[in-house]
Protein backbone atom coordinates (compact mmCIF):
# COMPACT_ATOMS: atom_id res chain seq x y z
CA UNK A 1 0.00 0.00 0.00
CA UNK A 2 1.22 3.33 -0.53
CA UNK A 3 1.48 5.39 2.31
CA UNK A 4 1.41 9.74 2.29
CA UNK A 5 2.09 12.24 4.94
CA UNK A 6 -0.29 15.07 6.44
CA UNK A 7 1.50 17.61 4.23
CA UNK A 8 2.04 15.75 0.92
CA UNK A 9 -1.81 15.34 0.96
CA UNK A 10 -3.07 19.14 2.55
CA UNK A 11 -0.06 20.29 -0.21
CA UNK A 12 1.57 22.04 2.58
CA UNK A 13 -1.66 23.73 3.38
CA UNK A 14 -2.97 24.85 6.62
CA UNK A 15 -5.18 22.87 8.22
CA UNK A 16 -7.72 22.80 11.06
CA UNK A 17 -8.00 19.93 13.65
CA UNK A 18 -11.57 18.87 14.63
CA UNK A 19 -13.12 15.84 16.74
CA UNK A 20 -16.14 14.16 17.17
CA UNK A 21 -17.75 13.28 20.71
CA UNK A 22 -20.03 11.03 21.31
CA UNK A 23 -19.65 8.61 18.15
CA UNK A 24 -18.87 5.35 20.51
CA UNK A 25 -21.75 3.89 22.55
CA UNK A 26 -20.31 4.35 26.47
CA UNK A 27 -17.74 6.02 25.95
CA UNK A 28 -19.33 9.45 27.09
CA UNK A 29 -19.82 7.70 30.34
CA UNK A 30 -17.02 5.85 30.57
CA UNK A 31 -15.21 9.33 30.41
CA UNK A 32 -17.16 10.94 32.95
CA UNK A 33 -18.62 13.31 29.72
CA UNK A 34 -21.95 12.28 29.74
CA UNK A 35 -23.79 14.92 31.78
CA UNK A 36 -21.69 18.01 30.33
CA UNK A 37 -24.46 16.80 27.20
CA UNK A 38 -27.37 16.22 28.85
CA UNK A 39 -28.71 19.48 27.17
CA UNK A 40 -27.31 18.71 23.46
CA UNK A 41 -30.45 17.11 21.35
CA UNK A 42 -29.37 14.62 19.11
CA UNK A 43 -30.90 11.55 17.54
CA UNK A 44 -30.64 7.99 19.14
CA UNK A 45 -27.67 6.78 18.49
CA UNK A 46 -26.10 9.96 16.73
CA UNK A 47 -22.76 11.78 17.40
CA UNK A 48 -23.24 14.46 19.96
CA UNK A 49 -21.19 17.48 18.21
CA UNK A 50 -17.94 18.46 16.96
CA UNK A 51 -14.81 20.63 18.70
CA UNK A 52 -12.08 22.07 17.64
CA UNK A 53 -8.27 21.62 18.66
CA UNK A 54 -6.64 23.53 16.40
CA UNK A 55 -7.30 26.44 13.91
CA UNK A 56 -4.31 28.20 12.55
CA UNK A 57 -4.11 32.26 12.86
CA UNK A 58 -7.52 32.07 15.18
CA UNK A 59 -6.99 34.68 18.42
CA UNK A 60 -6.83 32.32 21.27
CA UNK A 61 -4.91 28.55 22.44
CA UNK A 62 -6.34 26.92 19.57
CA UNK A 63 -3.95 28.48 17.12
CA UNK A 64 -1.18 26.43 18.25
CA UNK A 65 -0.37 22.96 16.49
CA UNK A 66 -0.75 20.72 19.06
CA UNK A 67 -0.06 17.49 16.62
CA UNK A 68 3.01 15.40 17.63
CA UNK A 69 3.95 11.78 15.77
CA UNK A 70 6.10 10.52 18.78
CA UNK A 71 5.93 12.66 22.03
CA UNK A 72 3.25 13.68 24.24
CA UNK A 73 3.86 16.36 26.45
CA UNK A 74 2.15 16.10 30.02
CA UNK A 75 2.71 19.77 30.88
CA UNK A 76 2.56 18.96 34.55
CA UNK A 77 -1.29 18.91 33.33
CA UNK A 78 -1.84 15.46 35.52
CA UNK A 79 -5.10 13.67 34.93
CA UNK A 80 -4.48 13.35 31.15
CA UNK A 81 -5.83 10.22 29.19
CA UNK A 82 -5.46 9.12 25.66
CA UNK A 83 -8.21 8.78 23.58
CA UNK A 84 -7.59 6.08 20.56
CA UNK A 85 -9.40 7.29 17.95
CA UNK A 86 -9.43 6.71 13.59
CA UNK A 87 -8.57 10.22 11.80
CA UNK A 88 -9.51 11.28 8.89
CA UNK A 89 -7.80 14.01 6.63
CA UNK A 90 -10.86 16.03 4.98
CA UNK A 91 -10.68 18.71 2.16
CA UNK A 92 -13.78 21.41 2.70
CA UNK A 93 -16.00 22.21 -0.58
CA UNK A 94 -16.72 25.33 0.73
CA UNK A 95 -20.82 26.74 -0.54
CA UNK A 96 -21.62 29.42 -2.97
CA UNK A 97 -25.14 29.80 -1.26
CA UNK A 98 -26.06 32.34 1.53
CA UNK A 99 -26.21 31.05 4.94
CA UNK A 100 -24.67 27.79 4.32
CA UNK A 101 -20.45 26.85 5.19
CA UNK A 102 -19.62 23.61 3.22
CA UNK A 103 -20.99 22.10 0.29
CA UNK A 104 -19.38 18.87 0.88
CA UNK A 105 -16.38 17.24 2.11
CA UNK A 106 -14.09 14.67 0.64
CA UNK A 107 -12.46 12.05 2.11
CA UNK A 108 -8.76 11.84 1.49
CA UNK A 109 -6.77 9.15 3.49
CA UNK A 110 -7.56 7.93 7.58
CA UNK A 111 -4.71 7.00 10.49
CA UNK A 112 -4.44 6.11 13.66
CA UNK A 113 -5.10 8.77 16.17
CA UNK A 114 -4.94 9.58 20.40
CA UNK A 115 -7.23 12.81 21.32
CA UNK A 116 -5.79 13.09 24.30
CA UNK A 117 -7.89 14.33 27.08
CA UNK A 118 -7.02 16.26 30.37
CA UNK A 119 -9.82 15.11 32.48
CA UNK A 120 -10.90 18.61 34.35
CA UNK A 121 -13.99 20.68 34.41
CA UNK A 122 -14.25 23.14 31.76
CA UNK A 123 -17.14 24.37 30.15
CA UNK A 124 -15.85 23.66 26.06
CA UNK A 125 -14.30 20.89 25.19
CA UNK A 126 -11.58 22.11 23.24
CA UNK A 127 -10.43 23.49 26.36
CA UNK A 128 -9.37 20.04 27.50
CA UNK A 129 -7.68 19.12 24.17
CA UNK A 130 -5.06 21.32 23.27
CA UNK A 131 -2.29 22.52 26.06
CA UNK A 132 0.33 23.46 23.99
CA UNK A 133 2.68 21.34 21.28
CA UNK A 134 2.32 17.66 21.79
CA UNK A 135 -0.99 17.68 23.53
CA UNK A 136 -2.47 15.36 20.32
CA UNK A 137 -1.53 12.23 18.21
CA UNK A 138 -1.24 11.49 15.03
CA UNK A 139 0.65 8.07 12.79
CA UNK A 140 2.84 10.10 10.99
CA UNK A 141 2.25 7.69 7.74
CA UNK A 142 -1.55 8.49 6.31
CA UNK A 143 -3.18 5.87 4.35
CA UNK A 144 -5.07 7.00 0.95
CA UNK A 145 -8.71 6.17 0.35
CA UNK A 146 -11.03 6.97 -2.11
CA UNK A 147 -13.95 4.37 -1.02
CA UNK A 148 -14.68 6.03 2.55
CA UNK A 149 -18.24 6.67 1.74
CA UNK A 150 -18.86 3.06 0.64
CA UNK A 151 -20.17 0.54 3.00
CA UNK A 152 -17.79 -2.31 3.36
CA UNK A 153 -14.80 -0.03 1.66
CA UNK A 154 -11.02 0.23 2.81
CA UNK A 155 -11.56 1.14 6.23
CA UNK A 156 -14.61 -0.76 7.33
CA UNK A 157 -12.08 -3.74 7.16
CA UNK A 158 -9.53 -1.85 10.25
CA UNK A 159 -9.84 -2.25 13.61
CA UNK A 160 -8.59 -0.33 16.08
CA UNK A 161 -6.23 -1.03 19.14
CA UNK A 162 -4.41 0.88 22.03
CA UNK A 163 -2.37 -0.45 24.70
CA UNK A 164 0.11 1.79 27.57
CA UNK A 165 3.93 0.48 28.00
CA UNK A 166 4.44 1.54 31.93
CA UNK A 167 7.85 0.21 33.76
CA UNK A 168 8.48 -2.33 30.81
CA UNK A 169 4.44 -4.02 31.04
CA UNK A 170 2.39 -4.32 28.51
CA UNK A 171 -1.31 -2.71 29.32
CA UNK A 172 -4.23 -3.04 26.96
CA UNK A 173 -5.40 0.02 27.54
CA UNK A 174 -8.84 0.58 24.76
CA UNK A 175 -11.09 -2.47 23.94
CA UNK A 176 -10.15 -3.30 20.61
CA UNK A 177 -12.81 -2.18 18.54
CA UNK A 178 -13.85 -2.77 14.72
CA UNK A 179 -14.06 0.61 12.94
CA UNK A 180 -17.27 -0.68 11.49
CA UNK A 181 -18.73 -0.19 14.99
CA UNK A 182 -18.45 3.29 15.10
CA UNK A 183 -22.24 4.68 15.46
CA UNK A 184 -21.73 7.01 11.82
CA UNK A 185 -19.40 5.83 9.54
CA UNK A 186 -19.06 6.06 5.14
CA UNK A 187 -21.90 8.12 4.36
CA UNK A 188 -23.86 8.86 6.84
CA UNK A 189 -21.05 10.06 8.47
CA UNK A 190 -19.66 12.76 5.89
CA UNK A 191 -23.24 13.81 5.44
CA UNK A 192 -23.56 14.01 9.51
CA UNK A 193 -19.84 16.68 9.80
CA UNK A 194 -20.91 18.77 7.09
CA UNK A 195 -24.74 19.53 8.42
CA UNK A 196 -22.80 19.40 11.97
CA UNK A 197 -20.29 22.31 10.81
CA UNK A 198 -23.05 24.12 9.11
CA UNK A 199 -25.77 23.96 11.90
CA UNK A 200 -23.46 23.25 15.43
CA UNK A 201 -24.36 26.64 17.86
CA UNK A 202 -22.65 27.64 20.46
CA UNK A 203 -24.25 25.16 22.86
CA UNK A 204 -23.12 23.52 26.15
CA UNK A 205 -19.61 22.13 25.71
CA UNK A 206 -19.89 22.80 21.99
CA UNK A 207 -18.77 26.15 19.96
CA UNK A 208 -20.36 27.56 16.61
CA UNK A 209 -17.73 25.92 14.08
CA UNK A 210 -19.51 28.20 11.49
CA UNK A 211 -18.60 31.22 12.79
CA UNK A 212 -15.28 30.12 13.48
CA UNK A 213 -14.32 29.37 10.41
CA UNK A 214 -16.50 31.60 7.79
CA UNK A 215 -13.31 34.21 7.55
CA UNK A 216 -10.26 31.93 6.74
CA UNK A 217 -12.16 28.85 5.14
CA UNK A 218 -9.62 26.13 5.37
CA UNK A 219 -8.64 24.15 2.55
CA UNK A 220 -7.87 21.09 4.56
CA UNK A 221 -8.70 19.56 8.06
CA UNK A 222 -8.07 16.21 10.30
CA UNK A 223 -11.15 14.97 12.48
CA UNK A 224 -10.97 12.94 15.22
CA UNK A 225 -13.97 10.37 14.53
CA UNK A 226 -14.50 9.39 17.97
CA UNK A 227 -12.84 7.53 20.72
CA UNK A 228 -13.38 3.80 21.50
CA UNK A 229 -14.37 2.06 24.87
CA UNK A 230 -11.63 1.88 27.46
CA UNK A 231 -10.25 -1.58 28.89
CA UNK A 232 -10.92 -2.27 32.64
CA UNK A 233 -7.21 -1.03 32.93
CA UNK A 234 -8.26 2.29 30.71
CA UNK A 235 -10.85 2.99 33.14
CA UNK A 236 -9.07 2.08 36.24
CA UNK A 237 -7.99 4.87 39.00
CA UNK A 238 -4.48 4.29 37.44
CA UNK A 239 -5.37 5.26 34.25
CA UNK A 240 -3.68 8.18 33.89
CA UNK A 241 -0.93 9.32 31.91
CA UNK A 242 2.82 9.09 34.18
CA UNK A 243 5.94 10.39 33.02
CA UNK A 244 8.11 8.11 30.12
CA UNK A 245 4.65 5.94 29.44
CA UNK A 246 4.90 4.93 25.97
CA UNK A 247 1.27 4.90 24.18
CA UNK A 248 0.54 3.04 21.30
CA UNK A 249 -2.62 3.59 19.00
CA UNK A 250 -2.81 0.94 16.03
CA UNK A 251 -5.43 0.68 12.93
CA UNK A 252 -4.73 -2.68 11.55
CA UNK A 253 -6.38 -4.63 8.69
CA UNK A 254 -8.17 -7.43 10.29
CA UNK A 255 -7.59 -9.77 7.21
CA UNK A 256 -3.73 -9.79 7.83
CA UNK A 257 -3.43 -8.50 11.41
CA UNK A 258 -4.65 -9.78 14.86
CA UNK A 259 -4.34 -9.13 18.27
CA UNK A 260 -2.65 -11.50 19.29
CA UNK A 261 0.02 -10.85 17.01
CA UNK A 262 0.33 -7.04 17.69
CA UNK A 263 0.39 -7.89 21.42
CA UNK A 264 3.30 -9.98 21.17
CA UNK A 265 5.18 -7.84 18.61
CA UNK A 266 4.44 -4.97 21.39
CA UNK A 267 5.79 -7.25 24.67
CA UNK A 268 8.76 -8.31 22.81
CA UNK A 269 10.17 -4.84 21.16
CA UNK A 270 9.79 -6.28 17.70
CA UNK A 271 9.51 -3.48 15.30
CA UNK A 272 6.14 -3.01 13.62
CA UNK A 273 5.97 -1.51 10.30
CA UNK A 274 3.32 1.06 9.12
CA UNK A 275 2.91 -0.38 5.69
CA UNK A 276 -0.84 0.37 5.33
CA UNK A 277 -2.02 -2.60 6.96
CA UNK A 278 -0.99 -1.38 9.88
CA UNK A 279 -0.74 2.19 11.10
CA UNK A 280 1.01 2.97 13.97
CA UNK A 281 1.09 6.26 16.34
CA UNK A 282 3.95 5.46 19.23
CA UNK A 283 3.97 8.38 21.94
CA UNK A 284 6.51 8.49 24.69
CA UNK A 285 4.95 10.84 27.63
CA UNK A 286 7.19 13.60 28.71
CA UNK A 287 7.55 16.84 30.52
CA UNK A 288 7.73 19.94 28.01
Amino acid sequence: MNLTTLSDLTNGQDWIGLGIAGNQAEHLDQAGEADDFKEVIAPENAPKGIFPWHIPNFPSFLSTNPLSHDTLSNNCEGYLQPEPEIALVLEFHYSESAGQLLDKVSVLGFSAFNDCSRRVNEPKISLKKNWGAASQGMAKDILPINDFTTTGGTIDNYRLACYLKRDGELLQYGKDTAVSDYCYLNQTLVDWIVNQINTQTDHGPLEPLNEMLTDSKPAYGVIAIGATCYSDFGNSDQRFLRENDEIFVIAYDSNQHNSSSIENALTNNTTLTNDGSLLILQQSVTTI
